[in-house]
């Protein structure tokens, strides 16, 4: 056990020093591979290349694509529209918008950055206009963004489902209760909040008419959620092809129907879309590789019969489980916690009786809590750079989200059917 967390420190003293996450997950893994004697260079790029060489991983490059098309063609503003009609008139009326609009990109684009980036450039600059403190903003904002993995489509559940093995559609279904919840807490919060400091409503008026043509204009909007999940769940297409679908969707509706997607402006969603896919690609492969290391010292097993001789009750299992993955949450982003920590815990999982797909949206709502939280909260670092916000206000006022975020996860644990009510229903 002192050899694990001789590992771990190691990692951490790596990202301590500024390193890159990625570069740091491969150096660890190169240095725990040499002091073993198992290192070997035509080794590490075989593994690294099949860490990402899987059909199913196809969905993040066009999920990426998706969300950077609804940016550029004028889906975004639509859905804006609709949320000032349904919620606007509620005291705090911009906080609720960000939320609901938050709530509705997570259907879109699977990516929590992506929803905070486009989110945020819409909203604070309102905010700060109407009187609203500047570091509760960008947390809003930021935990509006983290919704966006939770509520399907979900590129780190289809990353899970890969290393995992798991239905795809079981996950997506999984996370749409507890993001729906989630989602409907940072509302009471931001209630609670416009009470206090007197935030103004938005419309003097709740207007039904409004709320249909809003409606109207961002049905095809609306439409791509139950084009995708219908698409998985009736089986005619995958979750990987729904991603595909997803990017075609957004491309006819900006481009033909909408008209504000211009050829002109390809070039750069196209860039915006390979730079986003290759920095989470690369993680994965480097990942892939220490895990393969890891696994190859049976670092699994050990951590298995450790957490084993402390209980075996499935449940404290999976608090401690879960308490060490937030702890790994404010140093290392999402993606990396995933492909490092999934083939370490499923093992324990499946031995512990524990549904994998049940796990798979704990650990997905476990990791977007660590986009919150400093020093490697990604969302709160796009939320505060988008709206010019100075970090250690956003990281003050982000601390009460994650108090309700880590009860939220908590209830997901002592209330399985909260996850589970959904995949139940099918095959």
């Amino acid at each position: 056990m002192l050899q694990i967390v001789l590992y771990f420190i190691l990692f951490f003293l790596t990202v301590m020093f500024g390193m890159p996450i990625a570069i740091a997950l491969g150096l660890t893994g190169i240095l725990i591979a040499s002091l073993q004697g198992i290192f070997n260079p035509v080794l590490l790029g075989h593994v690294m290349y099949q860490g990402v060489d899987h059909f199913s991983l196809l969905a993040v490059p066009f999920f990426m694509l998706a969300g950077t098309l609804m940016e550029a063609g004028g889906i975004s503003r639509r859905l804006m529209d609709f949320s000032f009609a349904l919620v606007g008139r509620m005291r705090g009326g911009l906080a609720q918008v960000a939320v609901v609009l938050s709530m509705l990109f997570a259907g879109l684009s699977g990516s929590a950055v992506a929803d905070t980036a486009a989110v945020g450039s819409l909203i604070i600059p309102s905010m700060r206009e109407k009187g609203y403190r500047e570091g509760f903003s960008a947390a809003l904002i930021a935990a509006g963004g983290a919704i966006g993995p939770i509520i399907p489509p979900s590129i780190p559940m289809v990353i899970y489902a890969v290393i995992a093995n798991v239905s795809v559609a079981k996950l997506f279904l999984g996370g749409v209760i507890p993001g729906v919840a989630f989602g409907l807490f940072l509302m009471a919060y931001s209630y609670y909040e416009a009470l206090r400091h007197d935030y103004p409503r938005e419309t003097s008026a709740f207007s039904l008419g409004k709320l249909a043509r809003t409606f109207q204009g961002g049905f095809l909007a609306f439409l791509m959620p139950v084009i995708i999940l219908g698409g998985i769940l009736s089986g005619i297409f995958t979750a990987t092809e729904s991603s595909v679908v997803a990017a075609v969707y957004a491309f006819v509706v900006g481009k033909f129907i909408y008209g504000e997607l211009k050829w002109k402006e390809l070039p750069e969603v196209f860039a915006r879309a390979a730079r986003n896919t290759s920095s989470v690609m690369f993680i994965i492969a480097v990942a892939s590789f220490l895990s393969w290391v890891l696994t190859s010292q049976q670092i699994p097993q050990t951590i298995t019969k450790t957490l084993f001789s402390i209980s075996q009750d499935p449940l404290i299992i999976l608090i401690l489980l879960n308490i060490f993955i937030l702890f790994l949450g404010c140093f290392i982003d999402a993606v990396s916690i995933l492909v490092l920590i999934s083939p370490v815990a499923l093992p324990l999982i499946k031995l512990s009786g524990i549904d994998p797909v049940y796990f798979g949206v704990l650990l997905v709502l476990n990791i977007c809590i660590g986009a919150l939280t400093p020093p490697v909260g990604t969302c709160l670092f796009v939320a505060s750079g988008v709206g010019n916000v100075d970090l250690e206000k956003s990281s003050r006022a982000i601390l009460p989200i994650v108090l309700i975020a880590v009860i939220s996860l908590f209830l997901a644990i002592l209330f399985p059917s909260v996850i589970m009510y959904l995949p139940t229903m099918i095959q």
